[in-house]
């Protein structure tokens, strides 16, 4: 079945309305005269009729270039995108619309009557409609732009209204990658369905050796792609330009990843064919030469210039891995760079890596890999995301991809500042054997007193190997009273949660702040040792105080107080840590009898 990348409305301004005599284009000798010109005349929204028939262009494959399709229009739908906002229907006709019906990547083909633009195909209605039955957006609304974004309008979710032709929703934009694994996609496909988008699995990568000669600028109905990844590894979502004049371009009729104000590269695109499905129909297509930016992505369309690049996030990943096919693998690096987004670079950067790491090691049978993260901020700080995956049958690809999501999404999160990331560079190494432990159960050896030392036994269980015992020493906690306390051992993602819960992390007053908890998150490798308590832990505004003086928690305890009595919880104190060169997983809990002074 065909997905789409389908993205959701917000309304803002876009480009100012330009005048000017249309002016003929150096393009190819394949583009129709009718529509090689620059900022051709408008036919106004005002004037359009049912019934009126225009002609409208599109790519159904490179080697044809742009062809031509008929239309009919079957009305005007009055405040479709919002108050104001009104969408052209109209019946789409030719010999390769009756075979394709409305196509995902087709989004912004211009749309014209008597010769003057009125706009670009935007919208499909239905499924599996009967008649290729399509929304076209106003050029005028185009020009112009939109009303502010406001809270209610700024999700990225399709767009879906009930017409009387069917649901209506925004022209799918197929979202190609290069060489992208099947694990891959079926791993992130629920990220990407949560977000707003739809994956779809397509050939596609970044060459500029092409079937067909890719022209250095963008024309009207030629192909334009959003380059969300470049390079040895790509991902992109492809559609149509509309309208261009000088070095500025108007392209989809709809929003791509509707971010108003937009950071993307943009490049030509190949169309290799079109496929015509019952389930909706798409063109496939891969990112060929660079060509410019895109400065905005809003409600009606995504507009932007030819020339410049705009900065990107460039990742590095260096691979040392274990196994023959890596001892004949000349290729030390990869690098691609990543688009930037207010919240889904990360996920771009994790796809990427996961798509990388999948090539290089799908071979493999299991082995230890430790991933290291150089990050450099915007806010001029690097942070070093340390991660250890060990597995005896599984690649790292996937495990290793949702560890850099999460370290990333933490970085860019920040609730104190703007955060955006600089540069990457990720290194992977691995060995074969599988150093990988579980904790069985734990056992303090005998009594202590407060302020002494103590020791612990922990049972663990390798893989490929007998159980074995690890004695680490810890020192009881001073001013502790006599009597019977629990004892936790954890592993790393385990003594994470504890340390969370058990308030050890204490609430973020500033960026620098969240950096340290970072900083401080239990390493890849380690063996953590706690002191549980469970306290009475008082409440203001659902968080939680833990540590309050006693003096003050009787003054609040009354009726007129301001600190609600919490539940009991478990507070945490950290005894000991060691770090090793596996991993652990899992913990358990002891009992620690803790004596009297002689």
């Amino acid at each position: 079945m065909m997905h789409a990348l389908i993205l959701a409305s917000i309304v803002a301004p876009l480009v100012g309305a330009v005048a000017g005599a249309p002016a003929p284009l150096p393009r190819e000798p394949k583009i129709p005269a009718a529509i090689d010109v620059e900022d051709p005349p408008v036919f106004r929204l005002a004037d359009v009729r049912p019934g009126q028939k225009g002609n409208g262009y599109t790519v159904f494959s490179s080697r044809s270039g742009p062809e031509e399709f008929a239309f009919e229009v079957l009305g005007v739908m009055r405040g479709y995108l919002g108050p104001g906002e009104d969408v052209i229907i109209a019946k789409l006709s030719g010999a390769q619309i009756e075979r394709t019906g409305v196509i995902a990547g087709m989004s912004g083909s211009p749309a014209y009557i008597d010769g003057k633009l009125v706009g670009a195909v935007g919208y499909r209605f239905g499924q599996f409609t009967k008649d290729p039955i399509a929304g076209i957006t106003p050029i005028e609304r185009m020009l112009t732009g939109a009303p502010l974004p406001t809270a209610s309008s700024s999700s990225r979710r399709p767009v879906f209204v009930d017409t009387p032709w069917g649901a209506a929703e925004p022209i799918g934009v197929p979202l190609v990658v290069g060489g992208l694994s099947p694990a891959v996609v079926e791993a992130f496909a629920p990220l990407l369905r949560e977000r707003g988008y739809g994956p779809l699995v397509a050939a596609g990568g970044a060459s500029s050796t092409t079937s067909s000669p890719a022209p250095t600028r963008f024309y009207a109905s030629g192909p334009i792609a959003g380059l969300l990844v470049d390079g040895d590894v790509t991902m992109a979502g492809i559609g149509t330009v509309t309208w261009v004049k000088g070095d500025r371009f108007l392209a989809f009729g709809h929003p791509f990843l509707g971010t108003g104000v937009s950071e993307m590269p943009v490049s030509n695109a190949e169309i290799v064919t079109t496929v015509a499905s019952d389930a909706g129909s798409w063109k496939m297509g891969q990112a060929t030469a660079p060509v410019g930016r895109l400065t905005d992505d809003r409600l009606h369309a995504i507009a932007g210039t030819m020339g410049d690049r705009p900065p990107t996030v460039p990742v590095t990943l260096r691979f040392d891995l274990p196994g023959p096919r890596q001892r004949d693998d000349q290729r030390p690096l990869t690098r691609f760079s990543v688009a930037r987004h207010k919240t889904d670079t990360p996920m771009f950067c994790a796809i990427a890596l996961a798509n990388a790491l999948q090539d290089r090691v799908a071979a493999e049978s299991g082995g230890t890999f430790d991933v290291l993260l150089d990050v450099k901020l915007s806010t001029g700080d690097r942070v070093a995301l340390p991660a250890r995956l060990a597995d005896r049958t599984a690649t790292p690809a996937l495990p290793t991809a949702f560890a850099v999501l999460a370290g990333l999404s933490r970085l860019v999160d920040s609730e104190f500042a703007t955060v955006d990331l600089v540069a990457i560079d990720v290194t992977v190494t691995g060995r074969p054997e599988v150093e990988r432990e579980r904790i069985v159960s734990a056992t303090v050896v005998g009594q202590a007193r407060a302020g002494e030392k103590a020791q612990l036994v922990v049972r663990l269980q390798p893989v490929y190997a007998a159980a074995r015992d690890a004695r680490l020493e810890f020192t009881v906690p001073r001013g502790l009273a006599p009597g019977a306390y629990n004892v936790v051992v954890a592993g790393d993602a385990a003594a994470a949660r504890i340390e969370r819960e058990g308030g050890l992390v204490p609430v973020a007053q500033s960026f620098a702040d969240e950096l340290a908890q970072l900083r401080a998150t239990p390493p890849p490798g380690s063996l953590s040792v706690y002191l549980v308590r469970e306290e009475a832990t008082p409440r203001l505004g659902g968080r939680a105080l833990p540590g309050l003086p006693s003096s003050l928690l009787e003054l609040t305890s009354g009726t007129g107080g301001g600190l609600g009595a919490g539940a009991w919880e478990e507070r945490a104190t950290r005894m000991q840590r060691t770090v090793g060169a596996g991993v652990v997983v899992g913990e358990a809990r002891a009992r620690l009898l803790v004596s009297e002074d002689p």
